[in-house]
């Protein structure tokens, strides 16, 4: 790599010039206003409707019904066969890529700037079009290599789905592209029904709105399963999103089961004007050596005004947050509409450089059944909101279990409330935080926290192996309802199932 890329995110972020050390001493001694998982930069998408006569229905006759989709299969083996069905590939199909073979495209489609092997038909709910790694006979995943190396390159993504709906990408890898491992369109397209799993997404390069994954006005998605790294951006200058739209509702996203490391930013939710990004769920993740791992921030595309878009009910749930610099940063705080509704449950977060939770402009904020280990400097801040009518406040927390081997509960790493605003409050002892609310009346508490939560060692299994189920009885027991504590609860641990690699 040059010296002046930078590790972007594993969806789609932005970063400074310095590549993430390998000592961990050095590896988070930078601030990096970064982003994840998808592009905030929007081009027009222009369609076109087929002309011809209308027909009308005069007689008594039920109409005759659509006919059944298509349930071909094709079967590729070669870079060309691989476009061509792309491009003849209807609702129903299934394009099957043969594994143990090495893929590459500079196609453009036409009146496109992306290059790259391009579907540009849909799917319907009842019937997607699969796009399917052939592993038979034990064959290793299909590739899709670029031959990317540096971000001085012309835009050439692996996958590109233009304004195209209800399409599963699963079973492949995708390497060495320019801008994006799976792009969706960034213009006027909106999309629905994109599911991506089982994939192995890596060492994708660019100037700007680079990611792994990328995403622009989609509702619907699933992304699972999956193991993205090694994503590389030289200009730190924006931010850009997993999911994004000008205007309306981007609903139903889940991202579940993936590993994200060794860039920027794992997943990134950037909601813009008149937008509302709800139900959006991030389940059973791990995260690791990242600057942070989730992003939440809105804002109006020409800056001129504060954007009148907002987050709601978003999950943050069995995830484990690994060697970052932080973890949970959500800013909601520079928008006219309210956001409210945050779960964040059953998450475990180890070895965190600067901050575990921070948070600004969200209401109704539920925070329980979490273990926080080894967190060096902040374990929860809160911040002002820059608009008037637009709040921050934690409604619940508690059943929590703080430790951290060098400190106690009267010392150690701090609660910050109200940070940079009117009335800023720290709590350096676990004593004084339990009472917060009740010696300061604080707005952004609506009763004093972590009343049933406990200061005390969660006894993890083998962390040097990545397996942080607890053993002491408080983390099994000492949750809401008797439940456990962290992400590793039953038979289930964060990550893809098995590694995508």
């Amino acid at each position: 790599m040059n010296d002046d890329q930078s590790h972007f995110t594993t969806f789609n972020l932005s970063t400074d010039k310095m590549p993430l050390a390998t000592e961990k001493s050095k590896k988070f001694s930078f601030d990096l206003p970064i982003a994840a998982f998808t592009a905030i930069w929007i081009t027009a998408c222009s369609g076109s409707g087929s002309g011809g006569e209308v027909s009308v229905v005069t007689s008594d006759d039920p109409p005759t019904p659509p006919p059944p989709p298509s349930t071909k299969t094709y079967e590729v083996e070669s870079s060309q066969e691989l476009q061509d069905a792309l491009d003849a590939v209807q609702a129903g199909d299934t394009i099957l890529i043969k594994g143990g073979h090495q893929y590459t495209s500079n196609y453009r489609f036409p009146g496109e700037t992306i290059r790259g092997f391009t579907l540009a038909n849909s799917g319907t709910a009842e019937a997607p079009i699969r796009i399917t790694g052939d592993t038979s006979d034990d064959a290793p995943k299909p590739v899709i290599d670029q031959g990317i190396e540096t971000k001085d390159e012309d835009t050439i993504v692996g996958i590109y789905l233009l304004c195209a709906s209800h399409i599963v990408i699963e079973n492949i890898e995708v390497r060495n592209t320019h801008s994006a491992g799976i792009s969706s369109s960034l213009g006027d397209c909106e999309s629905r029904g994109i599911k991506v799993s089982d994939t192995y997404i890596h060492h994708v390069y660019g100037y700007r709105n680079v990611g792994g994954i990328r995403l622009s006005r989609t509702s619907q998605v699933d992304i699972s399963n999956n193991t993205i790294h090694d994503i590389y951006q030289s200009d730190r200058e924006g931010s850009y999103p997993i999911i994004t739209a000008d205007s309306g509702e981007i609903t139903e996203i889940a991202i579940s089961q993936n590993h994200f490391y060794n860039s920027d930013t794992g997943v990134r939710l950037q909601v813009q004007n008149d937008k509302y990004l709800s139900d959006v769920s991030i389940l059973g993740n791990q995260f690791e050596l990242l600057d942070k791992a989730i992003v939440a921030t809105s804002n109006s595309l020409d800056g001129s005004a504060p954007a009148d878009s907002k987050l709601g009910e978003l999950q943050i749930r069995d995830n484990l947050f690994l060697e970052a610099a932080s973890a949970i940063d959500l800013d909601m705080g520079n928008v006219s509409e309210q956001s409210a509704g945050l779960d964040i449950v059953n998450n475990t977060f180890y070895d965190i450089e600067r901050v575990a939770i921070n948070l600004s402009g969200i209401v109704g904020i539920d925070i329980y059944n979490n273990i926080f280990s080894q967190i060096e400097r902040d374990l929860l801040i809160t911040r002002p909101s820059r608009q008037l009518d637009v709040s921050t406040a934690i409604s619940e927390m508690d059943y929590n279990l703080f430790w951290h081997t060098d400190y106690s509960a009267a010392t150690g790493p701090e609660w910050l409330l109200d940070l940079g605003g009117t009335n800023p409050q720290s709590f350096s002892s676990f004593g004084d935080w339990k009472s917060a609310f009740t010696d300061t009346l604080h707005a952004h508490l609506r009763a004093d926290p972590d009343q049933f939560s406990e200061f005390d060692d969660p006894r993890f299994f083998d962390p040097e192996n990545r397996d942080f189920t607890p053993q002491s009885m408080f983390a099994k027991t000492g949750g809401r309802h008797g439940e456990a504590l962290g992400a590793f609860t039953g038979e289930s641990k964060p990550g893809p199932a098995n590694e995508n690699q």
